[in-house]
């Protein structure tokens, strides 16, 4: 399925390791997948699913596609499996919990450039549930809207690599400005980019659109503290119908929402798991 492209990691070998802590956390509700909240037609939720549990492996892996078997059984390493089945586990079960459809009867068809669709809900259909996924490390958001593209980032910051080099080849001239600014502040420099990154990919992947589009023919702002926004796009005048949000899914993580108008409120929702 389109998750979309991730931070590229290099060993910069400038920077000690050391810690930086995020700046605060959100309000997540505990909730049930298959008794979600009622979701609003201005709203978007966004829901945390850890991808390490200590049991429940079989009954995910259960839920799933026998493509999505395959591919799970193509990871090397144990713990990537693992994730990806619980990942996309927790997905088929919250979108089946706004459906009111089995987990393991949903389908997906895939856009033009690999984003997916629930099958069976032609656009222009009245109302399309709208959903996108991502996951890093041992963490997933799923993100959910009626009627209207949405897209979702997560990234856990990674602090040896070199963020200056990275933006020289992804961020536009203003974002590379930007974080230029950040330099003489290494937790200032790492938040910067990861709210960037995060920030550009949620954007691309609200778009439907696949990396091939550039990361750098659009900008967004990236300075600690400042709420999230979508500056300009090259490619698009239109970018006025587009919102963004940051939020802070755990510390040591950068992750945004993008979603087409109306998007008014936004609901923070941990996955409590199966019934």
């Amino acid at each position: 399925m389109y998750i979309g492209l991730h931070a590229p990691h290099l060993d910069a070998g400038r920077h000690p390791p050391r810690r930086v802590t995020a700046d605060s956390t959100h309000a997540w509700r505990a909730a049930a997948p298959h008794a979600p909240p009622s979701l609003g037609a201005e709203a978007v939720h966004v829901w945390r699913v850890r991808l390490d549990p200590p049991d429940g492996v079989d009954d995910a892996w259960d839920v799933l596609s026998e493509a999505e078997r395959g591919r799970a059984q193509r990871f090397v390493q144990e713990h990537h499996r693992r994730r990806f089945v619980a990942a996309h586990a927790a997905l088929r079960r919250i979108l089946a919990g706004y459906t009111a459809r089995h987990a393991r009867e949903l389908s997906f068809s895939a856009g033009p450039h690999g984003k997916p669709a629930l099958a069976g809900s032609p656009v222009g259909s009245s109302p399309r549930l709208e959903f996108n996924l991502s996951h890093s490390a041992d963490l997933a958001l799923v993100a959910v809207a009626w009627g209207r593209p949405v897209g979702v980032d997560l990234e856990r910051w990674e602090l040896e690599m070199n963020h200056l080099e990275l933006a020289e080849r992804f961020f536009s001239p203003t974002e590379r400005t930007s974080l230029r600014a950040l330099a003489d502040r290494h937790e200032d420099l790492v938040r910067g980019f990861f709210a960037a990154w995060s920030r550009k990919e949620a954007y691309l992947k609200a778009r439907g659109e696949g990396v091939t589009r550039g990361l750098h023919h659009f900008d967004v702002n990236l300075a600690p503290g400042e709420p999230a926004r979508l500056l300009a796009d090259r490619l698009d005048v239109g970018i006025e119908r587009w919102r963004m949000r940051s939020i802070v899914p755990e510390d040591g993580y950068s992750a945004a929402i993008v979603a087409a108008d109306p998007f008014e409120e936004l609901l923070l929702l941990d996955e409590a798991g199966p019934p």
